[in-house]
């Protein structure tokens, strides 16, 4: 039969090859329906111009053929690639097939994987009707496809790499040493975001497929490769995946219908959830110069703009020192206090209510001085508010000036509202009133300052009796002392987010006094080891000599670094300085090295650690080397902050202590904060405690409303909620509180009052002399 004698296509055979084609990738685009449940067809614009090209060309050969006239040579080529790109995606829908048959029944759905191979079969056919119109037209129409095939390889390559790079993320260090290598120089980030969301490890191209399924097998399991995702995110680019934008509306958004949130109920921020966002924020306190120390307390109001509950959950850096004696959840209008009960307990009572999809709050520790704040369920259209109290003392610096930064959200999985500001209002010395867009506090940390201290002072905490608990006095000691001539070995991290280490840092080093015992380990890509030896000038041009070689880059894995540093200085009087950039993960391989000499060390050095960029501190739970660790909050100055720090760890100049001890004396008064913050001292290093030191160390955290490690603060919704869970039943008149503007000027008035009176009796006396 010539070219001229043929059939011409129907307009049936049109809305078969281009009309359906174009309306499943319309309703994938604005629906997400294929990446949602099973994988992303049109992860970038690349992907989506070639799957466009085929209900285009399709419809172009039907228009030609139509006609009389010999079809152009590029139509033959745009019929092949199409016949390439239609072929490639029927195979990787060939195994849905069967079950789209099946799901046809239910509005057509089961119809949309049917519409790669509705376009192939038409592809085929009119372009081999059309390339029999003109001499080696068929040759044409092959190297159409060998086109098509290579632009789908090209397009689809940072998505093969991404799947490579997956698959060789194993247990070996050499094997992830050679994924991040692989995924920094061709993956595709994007592709591994949305992988650390949940999405399916499946392959969204015919090249990934293949490689995918020689790993794995034709038919291998789907099964999303979280955890990976967002470990090998973070060794790329250095960043937490939750730290950037959820994936947008824009194309491979597998979110857009199905906004699953897979770490609901876990112990972990996890990843944004659309549609939840913080709308208000105040930070209300009182601070007092006589007891070196403030309470805050935390208002924040949440909410959800979605049609599903959500779970709430973030990461709060605390002040140094300071310990959260205070949660309050809101339900049905009301304020309801936490429980304090051991830490396991209080996530498991978390967990069964988050079941029940009722109104629970908790609050843990995250490592020293961070909080995990989890509340639960925040209704569709709804607010949702609590409330978290923190006592933190001040720190003070050498020269006597006293200071107390606020807390700050360091990680989160919602979004802020776009003219959040922190309201914050804190009485006691004079009147501090600022608001605060979140960058500005979670950078500096906007302080709080106290009169400087100019002599020692003595200050007593106390708190009653109460049930079986005896009454408890603590003395508050400031005073002067030398300074420890104890070794110094830091640890330096060179992620990305570290680079301003590299001039910061040697400045600062002039701070260390002569003759310290110093040395350093470089953690990266290309670790560094410089051995403790006497600071001197040629010391220090060793340290620097390795600084100065370091190559800052992606996320990189401290454990071994802070191994070989313990190591290297076992002794109870050294300092570790760890500085180090957000560290947002916990790595799923084990580090022997680190738990090793953490377990069977029978001297430590104090850990202070700097964390230079915002975000998750890593901690390995338990650890009372890490419980304990000290972390100066950020002020905005790397430099001032690197140079304070050594010189108050590795100089001889003398500086304030502040030393809390019990006293006897069951009269004694005073601020119960004081008594706080030296049982949050003391439970600090508990959370592996066993048996009756445990019993006693949650008892004391219960009766001081303490969140510690062995302790949790909990929220349920009715009495009969904590009775079930063998939990104490809150007592709102036994948590802290900030005293109301009306009691502040009360009590100044007492003060200038009683002041009147003394002057009145001073001068009575001096004038009956």
């Amino acid at each position: 039969m010539s070219y001229l004698d043929r059939s011409r296509p129907g307009a049936g055979s049109l809305i078969i090859a281009s009309v359906f084609p174009i309306i499943v990738i319309v309703v994938e685009l604005l629906t997400g329906l294929c990446a949602g449940a099973f994988f992303d067809p049109v992860p970038t614009i690349g992907h989506l111009v070639l799957i466009a090209i085929v209900p285009f060309a399709n419809f172009l050969l039907w228009r030609a053929l139509q006609g009389e006239d010999t079809p152009p040579t590029w139509l033959l080529v745009a019929g092949g690639a199409s016949i390439a790109i239609a072929g490639s995606y029927s195979l990787l829908f060939l195994t849905m097939l069967p079950f789209a048959l099946i799901a046809i029944i239910f509005f057509g759905i089961g119809l949309l994987p049917f519409a790669p191979l509705a376009g192939l079969v038409c592809a085929v056919r009119w372009t081999i009707e059309a390339a029999a119109s003109r001499p080696r037209g068929g040759r044409v129409a092959v190297g159409g496809v060998a086109a098509g095939t290579l632009a789908l390889l090209l397009v689809d390559l940072p998505a093969t790499i991404t799947q490579l790079a997956l698959d060789r993320y194993g247990e070996s260090a050499a094997d992830r040493s050679s994924a991040v290598t692989l995924m920094r120089s061709l993956g595709d980030r994007d592709m591994l975001l949305r992988q650390s969301y949940g999405d399916t490890a499946r392959a969204s191209g015919i090249a990934s497929f293949l490689i995918s399924a020689w790993s794995n097998g034709i038919f291998w399991s789907e099964r999303p490769r979280t955890d990976a995702a967002r470990e090998l995110y973070y060794r790329v680019t250095g960043r937490a995946f939750n730290a950037v934008a959820r994936p947008g509306h824009g194309v491979g958004d597998r979110m857009r219908l199905f906004g699953w949130d897979d770490d609901q109920g876990g112990d972990e921020v996890g990843g944004r959830v659309p549609d939840l966002s913080l709308a208000g924020s105040r930070i209300d306190g009182s601070v007092t110069a006589r007891d070196n120390l403030g309470y805050l307390e935390w208002t924040i109001d949440l909410t959800n703009r979605g049609d599903i509950q959500r779970e709430a959950r973030f990461t709060v850096a605390l002040p140094e020192g300071a310990v959260a004696s205070r949660a309050t959840l809101w339900i049905n209008g009301e304020p309801r206090e936490a429980s304090i009960a051991g830490r396991g307990e209080a996530r498991s009572a978390y967990a069964g209510i988050v079941s029940a999809s009722r109104d629970p709050l908790l609050v843990t520790t995250d490592g020293a001085q961070r909080l995990l704040v989890q509340a639960f369920p925040i209704q569709p259209h709804a607010a949702m508010r609590l409330r978290i109290g923190v006592t933190a003392p001040f720190a003070i610096a050498p020269d006597g000036r006293r200071t107390l930064a606020l807390p700050a959200m360091v990680e989160r999985n919602f979004d802020l509202a776009p003219d959040l500001r922190h309201a914050v209002w804190i009485e006691g010395a004079g009147t501090t009133r600022a608001a605060l867009p979140d960058p500005t506090l979670l950078a500096g940390r906007f302080r709080v300052a106290l009169p400087p201290v100019t002599m020692p002072s003595v200050a007593v905490g106390g708190v009653v009796a109460q049930g079986k608990g005896p009454a408890l006095s603590v003395e508050q000691r400031i005073e002067r002392a030398a300074a420890s001539r104890g070794p110094l070995m830091m640890v330096v991290d060179s992620s990305g987010d570290m680079a301003g280490i590299a001039t910061a840092l040697p400045l600062a080093l002039e701070a260390i006094s002569p003759g310290r015992l110093v040395g350093l380990v470089v953690a990266g890509d290309t670790p560094a080891f410089v051995a403790p030896r006497r600071w001197s000038p040629e010391q220090a041009q060793r340290v620097g000599t390795a600084l100065a070689a370091i190559r800052f880059g992606g996320g990189q894995d401290d454990r071994a670094a802070l191994a070989t540093a313990l190591e290297a200085m076992p002794r109870a009087d050294a300092t570790l300085l760890w500085l180090h950039g957000a560290q947002p993960i916990r790595f799923t391989s084990p580090e022997p090295a680190l738990d090793q000499v953490l377990d069977r060390s029978s001297a430590l050095p104090r850990l202070v650690r700097y964390q230079v960029a915002p975000g998750r501190a890593m901690t390995l739970a338990g650890y009372r080397w890490f419980d304990n660790a000290r972390l100066p909050p950020p002020s905005g100055d790397l430099a001032a902050d690197l140079r304070a720090i050594l010189a108050d760890v590795a100089s001889d100049a003398p500086r304030w202590s502040v030393v809390k001890v019990p006293v006897a004396g069951s009269g004694r008064t005073g601020s119960a904060h004081l008594v706080r913050l030296w049982a949050a001292e003391q439970l600090a290093g508990q959370g592996r405690s066993r048996g009756k030191e445990r019993e006693a160390a949650i008892a004391l955290a219960h009766r001081l409303n303490l969140v510690t490690p062995v302790s949790g603060a909990v929220v349920l919704e009715s009495e009969r909620d904590y009775k079930a869970n063998g939990l104490p039943v809150p007592d709102p008149d036994a948590v802290p509180t900030v005293p109301e503007p009306e009691t502040w000027a009360l009590l100044i008035l007492t003060a200038l009052v009683g002041a009147w009176l003394l002057k009145r009796q001073r001068d009575l006396a001096r004038a009956a002399a």
